[in-house]
């Protein structure tokens, strides 16, 4: 089961190769915040009990899940970037003040390039 679990996040989320559909990229951040969210509660409750509140260890953590939270919703943001044939540096745009959040309702509301690409198929085909 973990096998599987590591191989369905290495293919839908921690990938920058292909095109994710607006919808897919909406269901894909959801489900992934969501994911975080409900590991680091979970991992945050349990080094509370065992090393204290005020713990280095759950800074180290949190610093760690935060990491891991960065890349997943880069690799995403990167995949519906390349539904709408930019390239993989305007990934950048969302740490922009201002900027990021046009950027997300760039990434949201936009329809993305109909058939073939240079990043692969349509993936609504």
């Amino acid at each position: 089961m973990v096998e599987n679990l590591s191989v369905a996040l290495q293919k839908h989320i921690f990938t920058t190769h292909g095109r994710l559909n607006r919808l897919r990229y909406i269901k894909y951040q959801i489900l992934f915040a969501l994911g975080i969210a409900i590991v680091s509660a979970i991992l945050g409750f349990v080094v509370g009990l065992i090393f204290g509140e005020e713990s280095f260890f759950l800074d180290i953590l949190t610093l760690g899940m935060s990491l891991v939270c960065l890349a997943g919703s880069a690799a995403i943001v990167i995949r519906r970037l390349h539904d709408l044939d930019r390239p993989e540096w305007w990934v950048i745009g969302v740490l922009i003040p201002i900027i990021g959040f046009i950027f997300a309702l760039y990434l949201l509301f936009i329809p993305g390039t109909v058939g073939r690409n240079k990043y692969g198929e349509d993936p609504l085909r």
